[in-house]
């Protein structure tokens, strides 16, 4: 005769049944972050146990994090996309450095430090530094948009990288780079130059005009920039063997500041604190290529009225390395 099953009976069963499957759960769990952790899907070097090199990963926000820290380079440049056609391989031909391209598509001050600081704290030696200043770095007051930037890629907390890891971008970053260990996949090119024809297509496009920052509400803070001030204060810090070059880039003739405007008054107000950073700085110097030219005028020149073509970044390219080889006495031929 059966004996009926108790309700004490049937609860030990379900507890026993749950607890399996927490603890199934809880294993795969840790299976999976040290998985992650091995892999190190971003290639930040807080983690990383199978020496893999390399990313192929098409998001700048995280792609730049595996170029930033290879010490195969020891100069950089900084900017967002209206620095991506500077030639990191043209530059390191001309300086006898070797130059990797850092530039966030969109990014902003903000993050470009961000990119900057985990380059140095990631080089014992550096040859040289070029950032790419847009109007964006020209704001008197700090208004950082709303943006998925990873700060927590970039900063020092190994803590803060790990408690990300458990994502499905993180995920697919992971199988993305144990591919390229097992030579399935390639890694993206880790100077990170880019290719105008997989960034803009040909012709020009009536889009994109600069940003103008609101002007200052005083005289007096017609001077302060915050951005600027944390590049100087970066800046200030490096040895003095260190080169940099702050260039200002490029626009469509059509969107600059016509002379005497107050516009333009801002603008060289905000050229006058970067020229301030490198003055005096041996084999540094600021570089204005916002000006109304035969260049700037010529539509052939540009995708947009903010994206240069390659002519113009060649042209750039001369100016800087100039620069890192005389300072503020190159010939700039622009």
């Amino acid at each position: 005769m059966d004996l009926p099953i108790s309700n004490s009976d049937s609860s030990l069963e379900w507890s026993r049944c749950l607890a399996a499957c927490v603890g199934t759960l809880g294993i795969g769990a840790l299976l999976l972050f040290i998985f992650l952790i091995a892999v190190d899907p971003y290639d930040g070097g807080k983690f990383g146990l199978l020496g893999i090199d390399g990313v192929d990963d098409r998001n700048s926000f995280t792609a730049v994090a595996s170029r930033a820290r290879d010490t195969n380079f020891d100069s950089a440049i900084i900017g967002n996309s209206t620095a991506m056609l500077l030639d990191p391989v043209g530059l390191s031909q001309a300086t006898g450095l070797r130059f990797v391209q850092l530039s966030v598509v969109g990014g902003t001050p903000a993050e470009e430090l961000a990119v900057l600081d985990f380059f140095l704290r990631n080089h014992q030696r550096v040859g040289a530094l070029v950032v790419v200043a847009d109007p964006f770095w020209c704001v008197h007051a700090e208004t950082e948009p709303p943006r998925p930037f990873p700060y927590w890629l970039y900063g020092k907390s190994s803590l803060a990288y790990a408690a990300h890891l458990f994502s499905w971008p993180a995920l697919e970053h992971a199988f993305q780079r144990l591919s390229i260990g097992l030579g399935w996949r390639k890694r993206n090119n880790p100077t990170g130059v880019f290719k105008i024809e997989d960034m803009w297509p040909a012709g020009f496009r009536e889009i994109n005009r600069p940003l103008v920052p609101p002007p200052a509400a005083t005289i007096a803070g017609r001077d302060i920039f915050p951005d600027v001030s944390l590049l100087d204060d970066v800046i200030r810090k490096l040895p003095a063997n260190i080169a940099v070059v702050l260039a200002v880039p490029p626009t469509f003739y059509t969107t600059i500041p016509q002379p005497g405007s107050g516009a333009a008054l801002e603008k060289q107000a905000c050229n006058a604190a970067l020229n301030r950073i490198v003055a005096g700085r041996p084999h540094s110097n600021f570089i204005n290529y916002r000006l109304d030219n035969a260049m700037t005028r010529d539509r052939a020149n540009f995708a947009d009225f903010i994206h240069y073509r390659p002519d113009l970044a060649t042209r750039m390219s001369e100016g800087i390395a100039a620069s890192i080889e005389l300072g503020n006495a190159a010939r700039i031929d622009f």
